[in-house]
């Protein structure tokens, strides 16, 4: 708002940013709101994009191809498979979101196939998910989900009698990048990351996925680094994510080691108007490194980095 348009507010009681006629809604003690009103907007965007985050550790999800991807399909979508070119690649999906056709796979179907790829693979995962010596694979897709599932969910399929069969399909069950870990008793689960924003939040977390229990991907982080500055989140903090190890002490027992930056300040309403002329705070950032151990099926920070664990939203 202009200071006139501020001047007209505070004659007329009202929010400066309803005066600005399609202004830019940057300045004020309506920021945030208006930063609030711009997420919701552009949340869509953003987590389309979230694949494309600096990825803190290798993936061992492979890009589908037609020789691989095809068996699994044809599991759930046999004469509904399709294939078409975007942007000079070939996608391989069926002609339907799998949310509709998983639960009915064995039923005839109540509509025709689209002609186009409604479900699309984005990667595959093999490995040993249900069982030590079961043959299983994750399928990582998208269709009609939205952003509570973080745009995207997980085909499981298992091996029986040499024919792949499908398990579930799991809207936000997100396995787009991860890795293999070992339990004890044989069986693996994926160790996973994703980025996510909204609300003033910008959020890249770390998070395990056991089929056995699946869950959406934030009802299973283990570390979070939550960056923000607004008024209504506490202040201004800053965390990265720099880069994750895994530390095998043997092939059952492993621990996953975060090297990660946080910094904060912490602020309260009564501090706007020194915002207003002073701008925004820098907070210094320091480095952390947690240890997270892989117990059972669950992860547990050591004693040594429990206390920097609990700045990244661990307890």
């Amino acid at each position: 708002p202009t200071n006139e348009d501020k001047s007209r507010a505070a004659r007329e009681g009202r929010p400066a940013f309803l005066l600005t006629r399609g202004k830019t809604m940057v300045t004020g003690r309506y920021t945030m709101f208006a930063r609030k009103i711009l997420l919701i907007g552009l949340a869509g965007r953003v987590a389309v994009a979230a694949a494309g985050f600096p990825a803190t550790f290798a993936s061992e999800v492979i890009p589908p191809d037609e020789n691989t991807v095809t068996p699994l399909l044809r599991a759930v979508c046999a004469d509904g498979i399709r294939r078409q070119v975007e942007d000079g690649r070939q996608v391989f999906g069926c002609g339907d979101v799998l949310n509709e056709i998983v639960p009915l796979s064995a039923a005839p179907r109540r509509y025709p196939w689209s002609s186009g790829v409604q479900w699309r693979v984005d990667g595959i995962i093999f490995g040993h998910f249900l069982s030590a010596t079961s043959d299983d694979v994750a399928v990582s897709g998208a269709g009609a989900e939205s952003h509570p599932y973080l745009w995207g969910g997980t085909l499981l399929l298992t091996k029986k009698n040499g024919e792949w069969e499908p398990v579930w399909y799991r809207m936000g069950v997100i396995t787009r990048h991860c890795r293999h870990l070992p339990l004890s008793t044989g069986r693996q689960i994926l160790f996973c990351e994703e980025t996510d924003s909204g609300m003033g939040h910008g959020l890249h977390f770390l998070y395990s996925n056991d089929f056995l229990n699946a869950r959406r991907a934030w009802d299973s982080a283990v570390f979070v680094a939550d960056s923000y500055d607004s008024l209504l989140n506490g202040g201004v903090q800053k965390q990265n994510i720099d880069r994750v190890e895994f530390v095998q002490a043997s092939p059952k027992e492993t621990t996953v080691r975060i090297f990660a930056r946080h910094g904060g300040v912490k602020l309260s309403p009564e501090d706007q108007d020194r915002l207003d002329r002073e701008g925004w705070p820098t907070p210094q950032v320091r480095r952390y490194r947690v240890d997270l151990r892989l117990t059972g099926d669950h992860f547990i920070p050591t004693r040594e980095t429990a206390t920097a664990a609990k700045l990244f939203s661990i307890q």
